[in-house]
């Protein structure tokens, strides 16, 4: 492309005609306007115009935002309209985004392009941005866009939303409630579970008891539940009842505690097809923990395993804000 200067007060039509505004003159005059005979008044009210004149392989930036867009969107996710050279990524649905780091970074590592997204394993809903792509002059040349497109497919998708599964879950208490806490306790778990579309099969009350827990197991076995969440049982305690019965049943535990806060004393152990997840107390149910961030995975693939818990750790301080990325200039 080719850059020129115009005298505002003398340009004529011939001059502005197809080519590019690279600086914002005001409302109808922005950076990235496509000039015509009809912007000519406008133009000669400012002392002095900059323009590009496109030339053979360039693309104006609109095109080139939605192009890069298309690139990195995946299942799940359509690109928006181009606004001033970028667009944004919109999930078509509530699911887990999953998103490639590598192919983000390797994006942007090319000249005058950007990538943003959400990080990876953000739940999302349907409508909400999960990434974006722009970039940052007027036009960029056919080659930087093959070459864009280049690794966009080596490394693709990169940006999905895998939608949530409705899976079969047990909800079970093995501490005594008090009426009040019992109500807290099954809107709680009603309102986190109903979120993802969980198919809730019980929300019971059980004594601590190892013929109680065993009778639960067998219980989610029976009814091929895919999720059981145990409140109530320790993480530490390896005669805890939820433990024993379930190895006893032939399930495995598969990690103790979580590298985050709170929410540290949460367990994963397996069941035949049964991801069984336990908390230190029922109260954990009605805030956000580590229960919080791994449930979206659960939900998205029906599974879970230590590398679950093992991804806690990085922005794990939940108590201070988990995803927070701006200073605290007030405080």
């Amino acid at each position: 492309m080719r850059a020129v200067r115009l005298a505002g007060p003398t340009l004529t039509e011939a001059e502005v005609e197809g080519r590019v505004l690279t600086h914002d003159l005001g409302r109808g005059l922005r950076k990235g306007t496509v000039l015509s005979a009809r912007h000519v008044p406008a133009l000669r009210a400012v002392p002095e115009v900059h323009v590009v004149e496109l030339e053979s392989g360039d693309v104006h930036e609109d095109e080139a935002a939605v192009r890069l867009g298309r690139m990195l969107a995946g299942d799940g996710v359509e690109v928006g309209r181009p606004v001033q050279s970028q667009v944004r990524l919109l999930s078509t649905r509530r699911g887990l985004t999953r998103v490639k780091r590598e192919a983000v970074e390797r994006l942007n590592a090319l000249p005058n392009v950007g990538v943003f997204t959400v990080v990876d394993g953000q739940a999302v809903d349907a409508g909400e941005e999960v990434a974006g792509a722009k970039v940052t002059p007027v036009a960029v040349g056919e080659e930087l866009l093959e070459q864009a497109a280049a690794v966009a497919a080596e490394l693709a998708p990169a940006v999905e939303v895998v939608p949530f599964r409705p899976l079969r879950t047990l909800v079970v208490a093995t501490e005594r409630l008090k009426p009040a806490a019992r109500r807290m306790f099954a809107e709680a778990v009603t309102r986190k579970l109903g979120w993802y579309g969980a198919e809730v099969v019980g929300v019971r009350e059980i004594a601590r008891s190892a013929a109680a827990v065993h009778e639960t197991y067998e219980d989610a076995q029976a009814i091929s539940a895919e999720l059981l969440l145990l409140a109530g049982a320790s993480s530490i305690d390896p005669l805890d009842p939820a433990h024993v019965e379930l190895v006893n049943m032939g399930g495995e535990l598969v990690r103790r505690g979580a590298p985050a806060h709170p929410g540290s004393m949460l367990w994963l152990g397996r069941l035949d097809g049964t991801v069984v997840f336990g908390v230190a107390s029922c109260a954990g149910f009605g805030k956000n923990t580590s229960l919080d961030l791994v449930l979206p995975f659960v939900f998205a693939y029906g599974r879970a395993d230590a590398a679950d818990f093992v991804r806690l750790g990085y922005g794990g301080l939940i108590e201070a804000g988990a995803g927070r990325r701006f200073p605290p200039y007030g405080s």
